[in-house]
């Protein structure tokens, strides 16, 4: 079957030819596109899609004739035959809206620019709010709910440029399946968001550029996403659609460009319950964003991989709640109904591989490369409605924050209420401390605080920081703090603070910090293993602190090498003698001779020749002066060690001791 499509420009009127002649499989697409103010006919024999082109005067305003053309692509367009609404080349004009339909890619890849005349509404939208499919107000109505109202939409090329005096969004689509923007470049205008996107399940954003959108002025600090993903749930936040609260879904944001934007992408309005789910950030640029350059609000299954972020006052901000009641919702549809979701609090969040310089501005949420944060509603507490929120622990959980490359002139990685959680393999270099910032010298490498639970900090590299390398504090308990390097700091290397709890602390490299490598209080640590030098203390720990400190090694440059409770002198236990050891295929035996003025002893024993991986110990009174153990592995060889304590203040101080074969 042949069809002839028929384009009348400038006139307004557009319409398509009936459809005549052969099969449409046997055909081959023609087009052939006459000068300004004729037809313009395309000849297709098969095509598979449907082509409608529109062309205008160079500069002439082109928003009528391209919007009647969309209007035409809704009017024909199905699933399985989609139209294209092609624009040629040039630079136009758009007085009006856009509105795109189902089914249509609007295609600007030719060379298309578009600037916008009018001082309010978006330059293209999905769908309308006058009447269509039987409804006065469509994209308020329930025939546009969840993700039903619209598929199969794909703006590809272009260059869209906002006005200035418009506070309305350049490019705003909602309660949408399977939506693509790709080299689309959206500069400038007055709004607090470039491109505004909402109950979204499918969509891809790739090769995009975001740039140039002024800070608006506020007594407040309004949160400008250049790319923004929203909930649909009160009029005063995502107004004239379907207010039922529907989350985007599966969204990739791949090789895009974001510069000279108060923030980069992401979301700031929470509806408690309510969770975005499967989200890609990945391959993305960052330039001189005045705020967080990725903001993940309630993000779950959430993907932030190989983005440059590039002298940003915020890398990537992951929250699960808000550190403000008024900010959070509680109710859709303008407040008439409760949101009935489930709190979630694992994330299953991976940041990796990204690289990041974090400069000092004012404006974002904190100077920080990743911050995690969960918040503990204790009190009672009302949403922007003045709806009471539940009380309860809205911590998060299980993000993983690896091998990233962070010079911060703040925090690197700060967790506040996080459990489960890991920062490992990072590299993190305090630079370029700004002199009017006021907590300019309370930074650290990787900060944990606000009851947080189970965080492992392992292998990251820490260099430089205004206070400490490692800062754990406010009842943060469970914490691994093992093998990282850490150098240069203003402080301390690792430091705990008010009820903090660490298991393992334990094989770290700590070297040229100002005061001390470990400085413990109102905590409890067990402190092994550490390779301390260049610092005036060791291990500081004050009389208020509880745990156990063995097997450091202290090099050249260490004035003091423990200080406990006030005492730097007579704090350590001699290494027990070992008299006999023994082992069989299941068990094994050591005795030793006892130690004067021992509080006890440890045997520890593993299948490792240094004692540092499996190591299983036995703890004994001081009455004690032999153990015998089962072997965990049957007719495996064993090596053990024997160590005696004293005990000071509230920590166990262990002599040292050498591993011996069994």
């Amino acid at each position: 079957m042949k069809k002839r499509v028929i384009t009348v420009l400038l006139s307004g009127m557009i319409a398509m030819a009936c459809t005549i002649g052969m099969n449409p499989v046997e055909s081959q697409a023609q087009e052939k596109v006459h000068t300004e103010n004729q037809i313009a006919v395309q000849d297709a024999e098969e095509a598979d899609d449907s082509v409608i082109t529109v062309s205008a005067k160079n500069g002439s305003d082109i928003a009528r004739e391209l919007d009647n053309a969309l209007k035409e692509a809704r009017d024909t367009a199905t699933d399985s035959n989609p139209v294209t609404v092609k624009v040629v080349a040039g630079s136009y004009k758009l007085s009006s809206t856009l509105h795109i339909y189902s089914n249509t890619t609007l295609d600007l890849t030719e060379g298309v620019t578009f600037t916008y005349s009018r001082t309010s509404s978006n330059m293209i939208e999905t769908g309308t709010n006058g009447t269509y499919k039987g409804h006065s107000d469509f994209n308020a109505s329930s025939a546009c709910k969840g993700y039903s109202g619209f598929q199969n939409i794909s703006i590809i090329g272009g260059k869209w440029y906002g006005n200035s005096n418009c506070d309305s969004s350049l490019i705003r689509l909602f309660h949408a399946k399977n939506i693509k923007l790709e080299n689309v470049t959206v500069s400038g205008g007055g709004c607090a968001h470039q491109v505004e996107l909402a109950a979204i399940d499918g969509l891809k954003v790739n090769k995009c550029t975001f740039k140039d959108l002024a800070r608006r002025k506020s007594s407040g600090n309004l949160k400008q996403e250049a790319l923004q993903f929203d909930i649909p749930c009160d009029t005063s936040i995502y107004k004239s659609t379907y207010l039922d609260g529907t989350t985007m879904k599966n969204v990739e944001v791949t090789n895009c460009l974001f510069q000279n934007v108060p923030r980069g992408v992401g979301t700031h309005t929470l509806l408690n319950g309510a969770y975005h789910e499967n989200i890609k950030i990945t391959g993305n640029i960052f330039k001189n964003i005045q705020e967080e350059a990725i903001i993940a609000l309630t993000y779950y299954n959430c993907e932030i991989k190989n983005n440059v972020i590039e002298n940003c006052g915020g890398g990537v901000l992951i929250q699960y709640f808000k550190p403000l009641s008024s900010s959070v919702m509680s109710t859709i549809f303008d407040g008439k109904k409760v949101y009935k979701g489930q709190v979630r609090h694992n994330a299953k969040m991976v940041v990796e591989n990204n690289r990041m310089t974090i400069k000092y501005t004012k404006y974002s949420d904190e100077v920080c490369g990743v911050k995690v944060y969960g918040r503990k509603v204790s009190t009672t507490e009302k949403d922007k409605k003045n709806k009471t929120i539940p009380k309860k622990d809205y911590y998060i959980s299980g993000v993983k924050v690896r091998n990233n490359v962070i010079t911060t002139a703040g925090h690197g990685i700060h967790m506040m209420d996080v459990q489960d959680s890991e920062a490992t393999g990072n590299k993190i270099t305090g630079k370029n401390y700004y002199a009017k910032d006021p907590r300019r010298k309370k930074y650290d490498g990787v900060f944990v605080d606000l009851g947080s639970k189970r965080i492992t900090t392992n292998s990251n590299i820490i260099k430089n920081m205004a206070r400490s390398g490692v800062f754990t504090q406010n009842y943060s308990t469970s914490m691994i703090i093992t093998n990282n390097q850490i150098s240069g700091c203003k402080q301390h290397g690792v430091q705990m603070f008010n009820k903090s709890t660490c298991g393992k602390l334990s094989r770290n490299v700590i070297s040229n910090i100002k005061e001390h490598a470990v400085h413990i209080t109102k905590s409890t640590a067990n402190i092994s293993g550490n390779t301390i030098s260049g610092v005036p203390y060791g291990v500081f720990v004050s009389s208020d602190a509880k745990g156990k400190i063995y097997q450091n090694t202290y090099k050249s440059g260490v004035k003091k090498k423990v200080y406990v409770g006030g005492k730097t002198s007579g704090i350590t236990s001699k290494a027990p003698k070992i008299t006999k050891k023994s082992g069989s295929k299941t068990s094994m035996t050591v005795k030793w001779k006892k130690v004067s003025g021992a509080g006890g002893y440890e045997v520890q024993y593993s299948t490792d020749p240094k004692l540092v991986s499996g190591v299983k110990s036995v703890s004994l009174s001081a009455k004690k002066t032999s153990a015998s153990m089962k072997k965990p592995a049957a007719g495996k060889t064993y090596y053990v060690k024997v160590l005696s304590y004293k005990k000071v203040k509230g920590m166990q101080m262990y002599s040292s001791a050498k591993a011996m074969k069994l």
